[in-house]
């Protein structure tokens, strides 16, 4: 999980820089079935429309993105999960083991069976590692897939305002702090315009 934010910065720069952007968002309205277009200043329409370059906030977008908290909050649900079913393994195996010891000695048990409680001890432990390794797996799999949706949902969402046709640019550049772009003029900042979208999106599919 602590991991999510830094990889996704990393692969959203990438996979966003050269998807075309359009400035606007459709609002529905309810109650009276309107809808309404909302766009950047003139001064940053100016700016991009000449300079053909807009650029958003990862850091911010994701701050303010209900599903990525959405699903970091599942992610860390299913964490305490794993942790709470290797540790009750854990504990009971540990027990065991201290079971063994007590008969061990005081010599309540014969060589013999003392080796097959030893044999069945040391197959417990190796399950429970393959457990342990089994849950990582599974673990670092949905927190992969996890990624991926959120990285999939900003690029699907900046393909839809592409495809309005209504304000174009040729590139899209993602800023983050302490990443490669040290300076981005502010008008060509869209940052709330996409924060807003996908919130907006998201939310309604919720609803759905």
């Amino acid at each position: 999980m602590k991991n999510l934010s830094l990889i996704l910065n990393a692969v959203l720069f990438a996979a966003v820089i050269f998807l075309y952007l359009f400035v606007f968002v459709i609002d529905s309205d309810e109650k009276s079935g309107t809808k309404t277009v909302r766009v950047a200043n003139d001064s940053t329409l100016a700016a991009i429309a000449e300079r053909g370059i807009v650029y958003i906030n990862i850091d911010s977008v994701l701050n303010n993105y209900d599903m990525y908290f959405d699903i970091q909050a599942d992610l860390q649900e299913k964490l305490k999960t794993s942790d709470a079913q290797l540790t009750s393994q854990q504990q009971k195996l540990q027990k065991e083991m201290e079971d063994f010891q007590y008969k061990i000695d005081r010599g309540l048990v014969t060589r013999a069976e003392a080796g097959e409680l030893q044999q069945q001890l040391a197959q417990k432990e190796q399950a429970l590692y393959q457990l342990q390794q089994n849950l990582q797996m599974q673990l670092a799999e949905e927190e992969a897939v996890a990624q991926r949706k959120v990285l999939n949902s900003i690029m699907e969402y900046l393909e839809k305002l592409e495809k309005s046709g209504i304000y174009q640019y040729q590139f899209v550049l993602g800023t983050t702090f302490g990443g490669n772009i040290l300076y981005a003029n502010e008008e060509m900042n869209i940052t709330d315009v996409v924060s807003e979208g996908l919130n907006e999106e998201y939310r309604n599919a919720k609803e759905k």
